[in-house]
């Protein structure tokens, strides 16, 4: 998905007026929407050109349109954290979207709205479009700048590409596509005074050669910032990788072929290799992960990852609970057990045979002192609105003081 970033203001689009916007779109959407038949649409892979056009919006009917700008007269008072906290917001998550939530973020991300085959573009539900509506309303209140991300807009700040299960041989056509945004993101920098934004999304590395579809050092001429895909080593998948139960993102710890599951190795796979650390910022899941038929330990001595017992070669479980719903299924959220290795928390259940896997106060202490300690960009989460209806794990990333200092920017990983 190439999401587009926009600036706070009013509604956001009019039943019957056609939208000219710059526009990218991806060859998967997040988590698989799958968009990829619309692509060659705007973007020519065989060539590397990039092509404009003016897509409308379906199913806004007796919404205002408007301009987005930043640098209006009701701008809000510049933000003081230098870190990134990047929050995604989804389309089905129940929990209301709060001013609270919105103030200890720098950029919030509303995921997704779909295109036809025209180019015309529409939400995929009334819900999904109200939900966007409660968002855009919402951060008028917020006393800072903000950035609202969406996946396809007019008048925006910036966009934010994420290209999942990208190829070796795109990587050429992928390198003019960054370049062929930041030079007319160039030109409307000059134009309208305004810098836009170019972030993207990248992979795990080393674990099945994903990080090579990607030219890092040409990239980083490109982008301001990267969001790092440092989530999901574990989860009760659909494939061979779904076998094994352990954290979502443990900071560190791997065994075996596994070894290289960690956010610390992806992230010294990166600063190692570009020196520049302030440029990526890791994952926070607000989600749990369950598994059911889970049996022995990985290893004898270690709690933290067990082996699942899968059924017609699939696990059981639930890959993305949100924490409301943990609750509801009265999982007793306090009483998780710690793995000091993976700095990782979990509850494991051996009566039921079923595991649980969460971030929790402990968890986000320890990656906000990762972010600081190696200098890195900041955050981004997926999602704020799978967190609990107190917003718990958004108030303890807030809480640790991430935006509190600036950092350097030079590596301090052993490369």
């Amino acid at each position: 998905m190439f999401t587009v970033l926009i600036s706070r203001q009013e509604d956001f689009c009019s039943g019957q007026d056609a939208i000219s916007i710059f526009l990218i779109l991806s060859i998967c959407a997040l988590l698989a929407l799958g968009l990829s038949s619309i692509i060659f649409h705007i973007f020519d892979f065989s060539t590397g050109k990039l092509t404009s056009f003016s897509p409308t919006f379906e199913g806004c009917k007796g919404v205002r349109r408007h301009h987005l700008r930043l640098n209006s007269s009701n701008s809000a008072k510049p933000s003081s954290c230098k870190k990134n906290v990047i929050g995604y917001y989804s389309e089905t998550e129940s929990i209301d979207i709060t001013v609270n939530q919105l103030e200890k973020l720098t950029h919030a991300i509303f995921a997704y709205v779909e295109m036809n085959w025209d180019g015309s573009l529409r939400f995929k539900t009334e819900m999904a479009k109200q939900k966007f509506v409660s968002l855009k309303n919402k951060t008028k209140s917020v006393n800072s700048n903000l950035k609202v991300m969406f996946s396809i807009e007019h008048e925006y700040d910036g966009i934010d590409l994420y290209w999942k299960y990208a190829h070796e041989t795109d990587k050429f056509n992928y390198i003019n596509l960054l370049s062929d945004i930041r030079t007319r993101f160039n030109a409307l920098n000059h134009e309208n005074q305004h810098q836009y934004v170019i972030s993207i999304t990248l992979p795990a590395a080393r674990i099945e050669g994903w990080e090579l579809a990607y030219d890092l050092d040409q990239t980083l001429e490109y982008v301001d910032f990267i969001n790092v895909y440092s989530m999901d080593f574990y989860g009760p998948w659909e494939n061979r990788y779904g076998d094994t139960a352990g954290p979502s993102a443990p900071l560190f710890c791997g065994y075996g072929g596994r070894r290289n599951f960690n956010v610390d190795h992806t992230m010294q796979y990166y600063v190692c290799k570009s020196k520049k650390p302030n440029k990526f910022n890791i994952a926070v899941p607000f989600f749990a992960m369950l598994w059911r038929n889970v049996t022995g330990q990985f290893r004898p001595g270690i709690d933290v990852i067990r082996w699942v017992g899968l059924k017609d070669g699939k696990a059981e479980g639930n890959a993305y609970m949100s924490m409301v719903a943990g609750e509801q299924a009265r999982w007793k959220l306090d009483n998780a057990t710690w793995d000091e290795k993976c700095q990782s928390s979990y509850i494991w259940v051996p009566e039921t045979r079923t595991y649980l896997t969460f971030e929790n106060k402990r968890s986000i202490s320890a990656k906000v002192k990762y972010v600081k300690e190696n200098h890195l960009g900041g955050v981004w989460i997926w999602s704020v609105d799978m967190d609990d209806e107190n917003n718990s794990l958004l108030n303890a990333l807030s809480s640790n003081e991430l935006c509190s200092n600036s950092s350097g920017s030079r590596p301090v990983y052993k490369c």
